[in-house]
């Protein structure tokens, strides 16, 4: 066992103790939302700590919120341990900042309508793009993360030309980007229920010719 579950397993048996309503079925629910928020913070402090002493701590801030706006309603792969998560995590985001400043001569418009196509039908095929651990099985509640990431996606688009600000469509690009079933193959994550419905879905219309 890991020492940060071994952290978290004791603050569950904590919890437990005091609260007295908490079976084992709510507990690895808390376990598993400790363990989620302590890993979070660990890494984005350690991704801001960092980008503070590259001298890109704005550009990095700007990356993460539009990456994870979208990304909290689009969905997407994740890495299986700590580690690679953390090294993943940062390579999108210092690549993305790192490539937005290279690329700094090309308007934001041409780049917005470069990406603009596959980002639409990233998003109309494969978001929510949920996981087996977690799926999305709820029309309603697919309809409902399709919708809202979409409203994200031109948001973030418009925001993007608004303030000449090629960051945010580099983010945008990078989330769409881990919804593909390709990025789920190479990450080894297997979509839930809700997307492997919607994937034979587009397989079936594809050999019908609709597609």
């Amino acid at each position: 066992m890991s020492l940060l579950h071994k952290l978290c397993s004791n603050l569950t048996d904590a919890i437990k103790t005091k609260v007295k309503s908490v079976d084992e079925g709510k507990a690895e629910i808390i376990h598993y939302g400790l363990y989620l928020w302590i890993t979070d913070t660990i890494k984005l402090a350690m991704i801001l700590i960092t980008a503070y002493f590259l001298n890109i701590l704005t550009e990095t801030v700007i990356f993460l919120i539009s990456f994870g706006l979208l990304r909290t309603f689009a969905g997407g792969a994740h890495a299986k341990t700590f580690m690679s998560c953390l090294i993943l995590n940062s390579l999108i985001t210092f690549g993305t900042v790192y490539l937005s400043i290279w690329l700094s001569f090309i308007n934001p418009i041409i780049i917005c309508m470069a990406i603009m196509p596959f980002c639409t039908l990233a998003v109309y095929f494969y978001a929510p793009s949920d996981h087996e651990n977690k799926p999305v099985t709820s029309k309603k509640q697919r309809k409902r993360l399709k919708t809202i990431a979409y409203i994200i996606l031109f948001s973030e688009l418009s925001l993007s030309i608004l303030f000449n600000q090629s960051l945010i469509a580099f983010s945008i690009f990078a989330v769409c980007l881990g919804i593909l079933p390709i990025t789920y193959k190479i990450m080894g994550n297997r979509y839930g229920t809700g997307q492997q419905d919607n994937s034979k879905r587009i397989k079936q219309a594809r050999k019908e010719g609709s597609l």
